[in-house]
């Protein structure tokens, strides 16, 4: 029988603290290698922002979102997220009874640095660059391009005004012969088109679902050029600041693919009640003390800076959270609120009888209920997750 003791054991909390963390085996370093467990010794600041890198990478890995990109550089300045994505992650943040249509949201920006070209008929042409990367094993349920548009000081002269506006994808051809000059091998095809009236700036959205669809299927490249043209009538533009809140934005819905695992719960009952009529085991008094201390394993409060362990530089929103944590010892006799395995049953019995051989079964999380967080990934998107699962302990028990 395998026995692994506690130390070895994932930490009692749904996150690890530089200050909580143990030197364990195996400990990857996101390259396939392992941290060697010398980091976790040298008092060192670069050490500290370098481990804390390396457990960002694992925790991101756990939940299927790395590996897209290099990682990001400790250190780096605090990014403002866009104004929509703030929005979504406070509107379901406040209220609980309700949720999105999709448990992953991403805001892909806009790359390119062209401003706005006016074209014949006086129709003003915005081209836009936005690299679309998403994990195969995600499912997009829908996506969108939101605008926000800037409606000048002429628009009382212009109200009532309808203009049209066309969004294109520039796609290009191969003819076979040397690159020639910008329109030779290029066309334009529509996506989305309406009429938008205005009067004041505002966000405007425009479906872009199947799309994404036909850009995921083919493997030609991640990165695509858009045109958006606004017919004559009256003046409005989109705003294309760099530095802005409102800069274009391809908004990404999607799931991903995981599912729950239930045990079998009659049999795990019958080994507890046999439990208890194990032979000579009731006279280990120094365990039934231990139980009369009211050490046995329980839940704890553990609130979570993310500033205090470097994380708040890609964790954009919310700033820190009860996580919870598992503390105490899994006493003989392990009753139905610990909910133990039928291993920590056995173990916990074999302890008793050797315990200079075996170790006890250890408090751990046994449940873990999700939160809500709005974080940069590896490739800098600013995504919105509604179920980041497994971050807030809601069961301890005995492993």
């Amino acid at each position: 029988m395998l026995v692994v003791p506690c130390s070895q054991l994932v930490d009692g909390s749904p996150i690890m603290s530089p200050e909580r963390h143990r030197p364990a085996l195996g400990l990857e370093d996101g390259r396939g290698g392992v941290v060697d467990p010398s980091l976790l010794e040298q008092d060192s600041e670069v050490d500290m922002k370098r481990l804390l890198e390396t457990l960002r990478g694992q925790f991101l890995r756990t939940f299927n979102l790395s590996g897209m990109g290099p990682p990001m550089q400790p250190g780096v300045a605090r990014v403002e997220p866009p104004e929509y994505m703030l929005e979504l992650y406070n509107r379901f943040a406040n209220d609980r009874t309700s949720m999105p249509t999709a448990n992953i949201i991403r805001s892909f920006k806009n790359e390119d640095v062209v401003y706005h070209i006016v074209g014949p008929k006086g129709i003003r042409r915005h081209p836009l660059l936005f690299n679309v990367s998403l994990p195969h094993h995600e499912r997009v349920t829908s996506a969108e391009l939101r605008l926000y548009t800037l409606v000048q000081i002429d628009r009382r002269l212009y109200a009532g005004v309808d203009r049209k506006v066309t969004v294109y994808e520039v796609v290009q051809y191969d003819t076979g012969d040397a690159a020639g000059e910008y329109g030779d091998q290029l066309e334009l095809a529509e996506l989305a088109s309406r009429q938008v009236y205005g009067m004041d700036n505002g966000w405007e959205s425009f479906d872009m679902t199947t799309a994404i669809h036909r850009w995921r299927k083919s493997e030609y490249s991640t990165t695509h050029r858009l045109e958006v043209h606004i017919s004559q009538d009256g003046t409005m533009e989109i705003d294309t600041n760099q530095e802005d809140r409102h800069k274009p934005l391809m908004i990404v819905f999607s799931d991903d693919q995981s599912g729950d695992h239930k045990g079998d719960k009659r049999e795990l009952n019958e080994m507890i009640g046999y439990e208890a009529t194990g032979v000579g085991l009731q006279d280990n008094l120094e365990l039934l003390r231990e139980m009369e201390l009211g050490n046995q394993c329980k839940r704890n409060s553990l609130y979570v800076e993310f500033k205090d362990i470097g994380w708040d530089s890609w964790i954009l929103a919310p700033p820190g959270y009860e996580a919870y944590e598992c503390a105490g010892i899994c006493t003989y006799p392990l009753t139905k609120h610990v909910t133990p395995t039928k291993h920590a049953i056995i173990q916990t019995l074999v302890n008793l009888k050797t315990p200079h051989k075996v170790s006890r079964a250890c408090c751990v999380p046994t449940k873990l209920d999700p939160i809500s967080l709005l974080y940069l990934d590896d490739t800098g998107v600013v995504t919105y997750k509604y179920k980041f699962e497994g971050m807030v302990v809601a069961e301890c028990g005995c492993r």
